[in-house]
């Protein structure tokens, strides 16, 4: 069998999008998320449009001096922006990803300070352009912000994992990480077939098949969103994925569409000679597990959530 592996690159930044908390209570589940919440409280303004303007992060409320703890480990550095942030701590986590949390009221940190995640690094407060005592945290990946679940009012608890994937995090607990790749409007790719199939298993008629995303898929999608209770956009990002995504495992409990999806994928974009005919057979179960034992997955034959997820992102 033939096979190619291309790690994906890019994750474009999509919108907010609705907080969804998985049962994560292990410390490889929070491995996958690699970021965790850096204090325990409610979103007050949620990642998204604001205003006339853009919010390129969630702010969360508290009382003068809660701790805010870091979200991830890296080396930390206390700065002040007295029109926007006020005082504000940012860390490098040296992989291009930096997270930022404003308007603290004092630093617990020096600049350059090693900081491991969960460590303490300031306190809650109001400086800079603060309309009442809270955090703003931001995540931004090669200087662009990178959208945060959450909406106003959700409650998030300080150290659980950041339901979201980001680029080149997340995945499984193997040190084998993939990421959900986001798809809106415009876009072509086998990843839209991929799409364009759950859809249908998930009880939706679609005219094409073609992996194009055009106005039919968004729509779509749209229904689909609302009817799992997610923020409506259009976009297939990481939450989205999360619920759309079917598990296929034999031919005894055979969803048609999604196998069909899988052995699609499996065929045209990793260069496997399979049928592409919606039946789970020994030939698609032999490809799904030489797929999974080439991409660090344990080899069971499931396409299930890791399979999926990596079928998506290499």
């Amino acid at each position: 069998m033939g096979k190619k592996w291309a790690r994906r690159n890019f994750l474009r930044t999509v919108g907010a999008t609705v907080l969804t908390l998985p049962v994560m209570t292990t410390t490889a589940a929070a491995a996958q998320a690699d970021f965790v919440w850096p204090v325990s409280d409610h979103i007050n303004s949620p990642y998204g449009p604001r205003g006339s303007g853009y919010h390129y992060g969630v702010d969360i409320d508290g009382e003068t001096e809660d701790p805010i703890y870091a979200s991830r480990a890296g080396t930390a550095y206390a700065a002040e922006d007295p029109g926007g942030y006020g005082q504000y701590v940012y860390i490098d986590h040296g992989d291009g990803y930096v997270s930022e949390y404003g308007h603290v009221n004092s630093y617990d940190v020096y600049d350059g300070e090693w900081v491991e995640r969960g460590e303490q690094i300031a306190g809650m407060g109001t400086t800079g352009s603060s309309t009442g005592v809270h955090v703003h945290l931001e995540i931004e990946h090669d200087g662009s912000p990178q959208s945060i679940p959450g909406d106003k009012g959700d409650w998030v608890t300080q150290g659980e994992p950041i339901p979201k994937d980001f680029p080149g995090i997340g995945g499984t607990d193997t040190g084998n990480y993939y990421s959900w790749p986001t798809y809106s409007r415009g876009d072509q790719s086998e990843g839209v077939y991929s799409i364009q199939y759950l859809l249908e298993e998930q009880g939706y008629n679609l005219n094409y098949h073609d992996g194009i995303y055009g106005s039919e898929v968004e729509n779509t999608v749209e229904s689909f969103q609302s009817s799992q209770g997610l923020s409506v956009d259009g976009i297939v990002g990481p939450n989205t994925w999360e619920e759309l995504y079917v598990t296929v495992y034999d031919a005894n409990n055979d969803p048609y569409w999604a196998t069909y999806g899988a052995q699609h994928h499996l065929r045209y974009d990793q260069g496997y000679s399979i049928s592409v005919d919606g039946y789970y057979g020994p030939e698609t179960e032999g490809a799904v597990e030489d797929f999974q034992s080439n991409a660090g997955l344990t080899v069971d034959g499931i396409v299930g959530h890791d399979t999926w997820q990596a079928l998506m992102d290499l």
